[in-house]
C-alpha cells in the first residue's frame, strides 16, 4: 500500500471520527431522552381554585398561572426541575457579550402554534411590546426593568431577537423564563386598547393559543378545566414521535386539601401533593395500593422569626427599651440556640422536615452555602449570650435587661396555618425557659403583613417565603431598601455596615455573569445573614408526592414537583 493511499485511509478516518464527535454535540435537544412511552389516556389532578384569567400576561394569582404556564404557553428559556439548570425551549441557543449587555437569542424553526401558524421572532417582539405597555397590569414589566431601564429589544431576522441591557444583568436570563403569547390571536386586541379584557374565563378555548404541550378545550366553574394535547407540539420522543403521550388532561377543581386527599384516596386523580399531617397514613396505604410516596427533600420555602429592628416603629415611644433587645446581637443568637428544631419538625412537621439555616433555600441546588454559621439548640448556651448582652435573672427565674425591664414580647403568626402556629407555640414555651415571657398571637394574614410593611408596630413576626432558584430575585428582602426588608425596611442608607455589604453584594451578583463569581458573592451574603441574624430560621417541610405506578417516566423533584416533564410522562396501560 502506498504512502499517499495510507494518509488518505488516515484522513477519512479522522473525519469519520469528527463526525461522530459533531453529531453526539449537534444532538437534536428537541427529542425526549426518557424511555419510550405509550400515546394515549386521560391523566386526572386536581386544582385548589378556580383561575381568574386565561390571559398569562395579567394573570396574578397562581391558580391561573398554573395552568397556563409550562402547558399552554413556553418560554424562550425553562428550567430544568431536577438541576434547576437553564435549558432551552422556544429559543434553541443564545449567545451573551463579553459585556454581559446582549443577548441574542436563537430560535428554533418549524415551532408552530396550537392553531398551526408558524411561530417566529415577531411573536416574541409582540409579547415584549405588551408587556412594555404601562396600560398592561403585569408584574413581569418590573422585573425586567435594569436599574429601572426596560431593555432594548429587536428582531433580527425571522429566528433571531436581541436584547441589550443598560448594563450587565446576570439574572436576566431568568426573566426569560416569561411565556411568549400568539401575535396573530392578540395584536388586533392590543392596538384596539382590548388586551386586559382578552382570554377571560368566558373565551372561547379554541381561541387561545400556545407553543406548550396542551391546549385548553373547556372549563365549568368550580368543577374542572379539560386540556388536550397539542397535536403540533415540537417535542419528539426516541423514536420521533409527537409529544407530548397523555392525549387528555382533566384537573378537577377542590374545595380544599382535604377534598384532594380524599380523592386520590379514592383511587380518582394520579397524584397528590401530601401534607405531612397525612404523609403516615398515606404512606401506610401505599403499602397495599397502586401508589408510591416521594419525599423529594426540602422545599424552596422558608419559615423564620424576625424581630422589629427599624427605629420609626410607632411602638418605641412606649417601650423603647424593645428596640435595645431586638438590635443586640447576643440577644438574637440567644434566641437561636432556643429553637428547637428537632422538635418543630417533628410536632410541626409530623416529622417530614429539615433544618434551615441560610437564606437560601435547601433545595437551591446552584447556590446553597451549606457551610454558613449554624445555632444548634442548646439552653445553657442562649443563657450564656443573654449575659454577654448584659441580662440577667430575678429571683423568680425572669429574664431582665441592664435596666431591670422583663423581657416580654409578642409573637405574631398568621391564623389559620397550622404549621406556623405551632412553631410559634414551640418556640414561646422554650423562651419560658430562659425567663422569657412571649405572647403567640395569631391574626388574620392581611392584617400581619400591614404590620410587617406599612405600620411597622410589631414585636417579632413569623412568616415564611416561597424561595426559587435566582438569589436576585430576593432584592426586595435583602437590600436595605426593599420594601420586604422586614426588620428595617426601605432604608435611605444602609443603618449598618453589615447590611451596606450585602447591598453591595447584590448589586455585584447582579452585574456578574460567571456562575462561580456569581456563587462566591452570594456564599458571602448568606454567611453575613447567618452571622448577624437579622431573621432567625426555623425549619422547612418536605416536598412529599404521593404518585400512581400507572403514571410513568416521572422523576419528582421539590423544585419540579411531578409535572415538570409533563411532555414525557405516560400512562401504562
Amino acid at each position: 500500500m502506498t504512502k499517499k493511499i495510507i494518509t488518505i485511509l488516515i484522513l477519512i478516518l479522522i473525519l469519520f471520527i469528527f463526525n461522530i464527535s459533531a453529531a453526539a454535540e449537534l444532538k437534536d435537544p428537541w427529542i425526549s431522552e426518557k424511555e419510550q412511552g405509550q400515546h394515549g389516556g386521560t391523566l386526572i389532578t386536581t386544582l385548589l381554585g378556580d383561575p381568574k384569567t386565561f390571559n398569562t400576561i395579567i394573570a396574578k394569582e397562581t391558580s391561573s398561572s398554573t395552568i397556563t404556564d409550562g402547558y399552554i404557553f413556553e418560554g424562550l428559556v425553562t428550567r430544568n426541575g431536577v438541576t434547576t439548570e437553564y435549558e432551552p425551549e422556544l429559543a434553541k441557543s443564545w449567545d451573551i457579550s463579553e459585556d454581559g449587555r446582549k443577548y441574542t437569542f436563537y430560535l428554533r424553526e418549524g415551532v408552530q402554534w396550537s392553531d398551526g401558524k408558524e411561530f417566529k421572532a415577531d411573536d416574541v417582539i409582540f409579547t415584549f411590546d405588551v408587556i412594555k405597555d404601562e396600560n398592561i397590569p403585569t408584574s413581569s414589566r418590573d422585573v425586567l426593568k435594569v436599574n429601572g431601564e426596560f431593555p432594548v429589544y429587536k428582531k433580527i431576522d425571522k429566528y433571531t431577537v436581541q436584547f441589550t441591557l443598560p448594563e450587565s444583568f446576570a439574572p436576566f436570563l431568568n426573566n426569560m423564563t416569561a411565556p411568549i403569547i400568539p401575535k396573530h390571536k392578540l395584536n388586533e386586541a392590543w392596538e384596539k386598547g382590548e388586551f386586559n379584557n382578552s382570554w377571560g374565563i368566558n373565551t372561547d378555548p379554541a381561541e387561545i393559543v400556545g407553543t406548550g404541550p396542551f391546549k385548553l378545550v373547556d372549563y365549568k366553574n368550580g368543577e374542572r378545566v379539560v386540556m388536550e394535547k397539542n397535536n403540533y407540539y415540537w417535542r419528539q420522543d426516541p423514536n420521533g414521535k409527537t409529544l407530548p403521550y397523555i392525549n387528555r388532561w382533566i384537573r378537577v377543581i377542590a374545595e380544599s386539601q382535604e377534598t384532594e386527599s380524599l380523592l386520590f384516596e379514592k383511587g380518582q386523580t394520579h397524584y397528590l401533593s401530601v401534607r405531612g399531617i397525612d404523609y403516615r397514613r398515606i404512606k401506610a396505604e401505599s403499602e397495599n395500593n397502586n401508589f408510591s410516596v416521594v419525599d423529594a427533600g426540602p422545599t424552596f420555602s422558608t419559615n423564620f422569626l424576625v424581630f422589629n429592628m427599624n427605629p420609626r416603629n410607632p411602638n418605641l415611644e412606649d417601650e423603647p427599651y424593645k428596640y435595645e433587645w431586638f438590635t443586640n446581637l447576643n440577644f438574637r443568637r440567644a434566641i437561636a440556640h432556643a429553637f428547637d428544631k428537632e422538635t418543630m419538625i417533628n410536632q410541626a412537621l409530623a416529622g417530614q422536615g429539615t433544618k434551615q439555616w441560610s437564606p437560601i433555600s435547601i433545595a437551591n441546588k446552584v447556590y446553597l452555602n451549606e457551610g454558613v454559621k449554624r445555632y444548634p439548640y442548646n439552653l445553657e448556651k442562649a443563657r450564656e449570650e443573654l449575659e454577654k448582652g448584659g441580662f440577667k435573672w430575678n429571683e423568680n427565674g425572669e429574664l431582665l435587661d441592664a435596666n431591670n425591664n422583663k423581657v416580654e414580647f409578642t409573637m405574631v403568626t398568621n391564623a389559620g396555618n397550622n404549621v406556623r402556629e405551632s412553631l410559634v407555640n414551640i418556640i414561646a414555651s422554650e423562651l419560658r425557659e430562659l425567663g422569657i415571657k412571649v405572647n403567640s398571637t395569631p391574626i388574620e394574614f392581611n392584617k400581619m403583613v400591614n404590620q410587617l410593611s406599612s405600620e411597622w408596630n410589631f414585636d417579632s413576626i413569623l412568616i415564611g417565603l416561597t424561595g426559587g432558584v435566582e438569589p436576585h430575585q430576593g432584592t426586595n428582602v435583602w437590600m436595605s431598601n426593599g420594601h420586604l426588608h422586614m426588620w428595617n425596611p426601605v432604608q435611605e442608607e444602609p443603618a449598618t455596615e453589615w447590611e451596606k455589604r450585602i447591598d453591595e453584594l447584590f448589586v455585584k451578583g447582579s452585574q456578574t455573569v460567571d456562575l462561580e463569581k456569581r456563587k462566591e458573592y452570594y456564599n458571602e451574603f448568606q454567611e453575613i445573614v447567618a452571622e448577624k441574624l437579622p431573621v432567625i430560621y426555623t425549619v422547612t417541610p418536605n416536598s412529599l408526592y404521593a404518585v400512581r405506578d400507572s403514571l410513568k417516566n416521572t422523576e419528582v423533584t421539590a423544585y419540579g414537583g411531578v409535572l415538570w416533564n409533563i411532555h414525557e410522562l405516560y400512562l401504562e396501560n
